[in-house]
């Protein structure tokens, strides 16, 4: 195994730091062809009560979704939903807090996110996609919570089928 983390992932944004209550983040759809998992990181600074923040995945065919056949990715279940709150500040918060969803679902749309600063972290297996029907690429979407909420995200591509010099690791923004 390398000793470089970039040589064992691939990272790629799906928004850069923004208050969300400007609209709706649609993410860029990233493959999953040439990795075996991708965690989902979202971190937000503390907002409005009520205010609350979504986070919903989808699965396609290709990265352009040029078929437009996108389908909801019903993978966010107990064990794979990660997360880190609090009221002010994560500075103190050390340890990942493992969230309780009993069925599989699209969303993950806690109630009370609106006030928290927040470090959430979803992994989801290229084994999760429909991929008997050809799907391998995955979206995040983030909802705007209704009221100023600044928050940035990432795909985090692990795993890679093909593990590479930085430089020459696969994009995943190609199919």
């Amino acid at each position: 195994m390398s000793s470089k983390i970039l040589e064992r992932i691939q990272i790629h944004p799906v928004m850069l730091p923004v208050d969300l209550n400007d609209g709706a983040t649609t993410g860029d759809y990233v493959s999953l062809k040439n990795y075996e998992r991708c965690l989902v990181v979202l971190v937000c600074g503390d907002g409005t009560a009520g205010s609350d923040v979504d986070v919903l995945l989808y699965q396609s065919t290709d990265v352009a979704n040029s078929l437009t056949d996108a389908k909801v990715l019903d993978c966010l279940e107990t064990g794979r939903i990660y997360t880190k709150e609090h009221a002010t500040a994560l500075t103190g918060v050390g340890t990942w807090t493992k969230e309780t969803q009993a069925t599989a679902d699209e969303a993950w749309d806690p109630e009370d996110s609106g006030e928290q600063v927040l470090l959430w972290g979803f992994e989801v297996l290229a084994s999760d996609l429909d991929v008997a029907n050809g799907f391998d690429c995955i979206r995040a979407d983030i909802t705007a919570p209704g009221a100023a909420k600044i928050g940035a995200a990432l795909y985090i591509l692990a795993d890679p089928k093909y593990p590479a010099a930085p430089e020459l690791m696969l994009s995943a923004l190609a199919d």
